[in-house]
């Protein structure tokens, strides 16, 4: 699989909303129907391989964007787990990992994307968050 150029153009921008969003529906639709552990395993097979491979960082910078529609955004679990099975598809090493706040005040977790121990997404990554479970 080749890279993607440095700028994709416009039907091939399409193509990969396109991807995204159904993803996106097939996480929430595999999350609603599975224990999360069993939801990670199945997003995680590899499916119909992507036309291009696209650099992991600048990945979860164009799933964040396009998983936000004015005010709405989707939540950092949703998104990871979109990021996730996008990077696995195209041959990553992807980890989904899931953890709290350094000094959490409150109950709400954090999900991100690593590749080999680095953060790739989608934004704002780890965010100063402290990893309580790591799934690839």
């Amino acid at each position: 699989m080749r890279d993607a150029p440095p700028h994709l153009r416009i039907p091939d921008r399409l193509a990969l909303a396109v991807r995204i969003w159904t993803a996106f529906v097939r996480v929430r639709w595999t999350t609603s129907v599975n224990p999360l552990p069993d939801a990670i395993a199945r997003l995680g097979t590899v499916g119909t391989p992507a036309r291009y491979r696209i650099e992991p960082r600048r990945l979860g910078s164009i799933v964040g964007r396009v998983l936000r529609l004015g005010p709405w955004r989707a939540r950092c679990l949703w998104t990871a787990l979109v990021l996730y099975g996008l990077l696995r598809g195209q041959g990553d090493g992807a980890e989904l990992v899931i953890g709290l706040p350094l000094e959490p005040k409150d109950f709400d977790a954090h999900a991100w994307v690593e590749i080999d121990g680095k953060d790739v997404g989608p934004p704002p990554g780890r965010a100063r968050h402290e990893e309580l479970a790591r799934y690839s």
